[in-house]
């Protein structure tokens, strides 16, 4: 019995330095609950040095597997990175995991979102955003990512389903977007069910009264009942709907006022644009058309001649060299040829939000994905150096 209370004191210091050692150890993890090295790689990061970064997140992992945060970053760099099987299986691990949040599972499910557009594979994609839209608060990625699904897929209904759906949840308005929807819908119809794509357009001005391709729309479809009174009158909306898009207005305008046999009409009209919009290269050349056609080459010529002194164009400059008639044989040929290639070279259609240059009409940008964003463009002597670079 004697060693017992020899023993007691012994236990009883042993103890109270067990209590101080694990309280100190609960004091210097609250002080300091992330990892020195979870801080140096997101340093690596943020400097745009992604492999030293993985390197160091992959050590931080094996010894805290619990930062989500950590597994997040990790797999958003796998995905930059092209190597999205990797970010799939990280996100798919958190995903599994019963300890996660609501809000990181929600952010987590986005994320395995993305990988699965990135990766091409837009059916998985597809179900995991309407998983999402299944919750009381649904992220506005999903509702951005089902769209961008639908738009790639041309599945324009349920593009126009989910546009709506977004709106009334975000109070954002696309109805210009959903407008282009309808477009899009009535084009396909126009070729097999013409009869329908007079109420789709109608939808299509419900959503955007401005919409200028839903007016086009409606004029060749007026053009093909051979109405081409109602099929101008679509067309003159054109310049209060917005004036840029009137270059693609007047080949239709031409076969309406050609059909009423009042070609002066049309010319008394184009007078009075360019009066209004007198760099308008397009109407002018459209305005020496049909002088060339009320009163043959040389009066076109003429008018030509006297327009490009006070407003010069490449456009115009070709018109008129076609129109007379060559008097030297070397420089006139030659000037023709070059006005030529600048034309052929030219991107007739610009983006006014990322500046994407092409040579045909696109309603949906392919480089920025916006809609209703290319205008017509023009060569203006201002742009031939840059046009002649282009063309060695």
């Amino acid at each position: 019995m004697e060693w017992l209370f020899f023993l007691l004191p012994i236990a009883a210091i042993s103890g109270w330095l067990a209590a101080r050692r694990h309280y100190k150890n609960q004091y210097i993890k609250q002080k300091s609950p992330f990892n020195p090295e979870y801080f140096k790689g997101l340093n690596y990061l943020l400097n745009e040095q992604p492999d030293k970064a993985i390197d160091v997140f992959i050590r931080l992992l094996e010894v805290n597997s619990e930062t989500v945060e950590t597994h997040l970053a990790l797999a958003n760099l796998f995905r930059r990175r092209g190597e999205t099987d990797r970010a799939i299986r990280i996100h798919q691990n958190l995903i599994a995991r019963p300890s996660l949040s609501p809000q990181q599972r929600e952010q987590a499910l986005v994320e395995l979102g993305l990988d699965y557009m990135h990766a091409g594979v837009l059916d998985r994609a597809e179900h995991l955003f309407l998983e999402l839209l299944s919750k009381a608060s649904p992220p506005k990625e999903a509702y951005q990512q089902l769209l961008r699904i639908y738009q790639q897929e041309k599945k324009w209904q349920q593009a126009i389903k989910m546009a709506k759906e977004y709106q009334s949840h975000s109070k954002e308005n696309i109805g210009s977007t959903i407008a282009q929807f309808y477009c899009e819908l009535a084009e396909q119809q126009l070729k097999t069910s013409p009869n329908n794509v007079g109420i789709l357009l109608k939808h299509a001005h419900s959503h955007d009264q401005n919409c200028v391709r839903a007016t086009l729309l409606e004029a060749r479809l007026h053009i093909r009942a051979n109405n081409f009174r109602k099929a101008l009158k679509s067309l003159l909306r054109i310049e209060q709907q917005n004036y840029q898009y009137i270059p693609e207005a007047l080949p239709l305008m031409q076969q309406c006022y050609q059909q009423m046999n009042n070609l002066q009409a049309f010319s008394n009209w184009l007078h009075a644009l360019l009066i209004k919009h007198p760099n308008m290269t397009n109407a002018r050349l459209m305005l020496a058309h049909i002088i060339q056609l009320q009163h043959g080459s040389q009066a076109a010529q003429d008018y030509l001649y006297q327009q490009l002194h006070a407003h010069p164009s490449v456009e115009g400059l070709h018109s008129l060299i076609s129109l007379g008639q060559p008097t030297n044989p070397m420089l006139v040929p030659l000037i023709k040829d070059i006005t030529n290639t600048l034309i052929q070279r030219s991107h007739h259609y610009t983006c006014q939000h990322c500046g994407f240059t092409g040579k045909s009409m696109h309603w949906l940008c392919p480089s920025c994905n916006r809609w209703d964003t290319i205008r017509p463009t023009e060569i203006h002597l201002s742009s031939l150096e840059t046009q002649l670079e282009s063309s060695i």
